[in-house]
């Protein structure tokens, strides 16, 4: 894939950012094409990379006693990326892809720095990270007051594909519920 083709990505992905903006933030851009299974970010490792989903899918997740407890999962037209590792720390989580995927692929460092210089990128980042903070309260208010069978309801609602791209087995630990309880809630719905 050539800079045109990423700029055209970046400018239908990002349509508030200008030309110029564009063209900068596609200098730090990367296309890439990866397979299931592919890890983006390990746990306990740094990470100099932020990543948009163009197609496919993705699992983030913790390991615990040697069993991964997923954290949330990430579709077509999503930002992948932890906030440790994008802050230069070790990543607290693993993100895997879940299918085949394409991926553009973004320098860390340099779109900050770029963000120091360029109010369209800040603003960029500044939205990146503002809806990663709702996305964040919002799972901690279905935890704190939804029951697993709403928590269910509200995650078909918000992505419907994930009954086709996720097993069962990862929907029921991002639920925090075991694999029988989710067959339980699907079968009542």
């Amino acid at each position: 894939m050539n800079k045109t083709e990423i700029q055209e990505i970046i400018k239908s992905h990002f349509p508030t950012l200008n030309k110029d903006s564009v063209i900068i933030l596609s200098k730090y851009a990367s296309f890439l094409n990866l397979k299931k299974r592919t890890e983006l970010i390990s746990e306990r490792k740094r990470h100099h990379n932020f990543y948009l989903i163009l197609k496919g899918s993705a699992k983030a997740y913790y390991t615990k006693e040697s069993k991964e407890v997923c954290s949330w999962f990430a579709f077509e037209n999503e930002i992948v990326a932890t906030i440790r590792a994008f802050n230069g720390l070790p990543s607290n989580e693993t993100i895997v892809l879940l299918e085949d995927s394409k991926l553009l692929q973004f320098k860390t460092e340099s779109i900050k720095e770029l963000a120091n210089t360029n109010i369209d990128v800040s603003h960029l980042l500044n939205y990146i990270i503002t809806e990663h903070a709702v996305f964040l309260e919002e799972k901690l208010y279905q935890l704190q007051f939804m029951s697993s069978e709403e928590r269910y309801k509200a995650l078909i609602n918000v992505a419907p594909e994930i009954l086709q791209k996720v097993s069962l087995t990862d929907i029921a630990s991002y639920l925090g519920v075991s694999r029988e309880t989710l067959s339980r809630i699907r079968r009542n719905k």
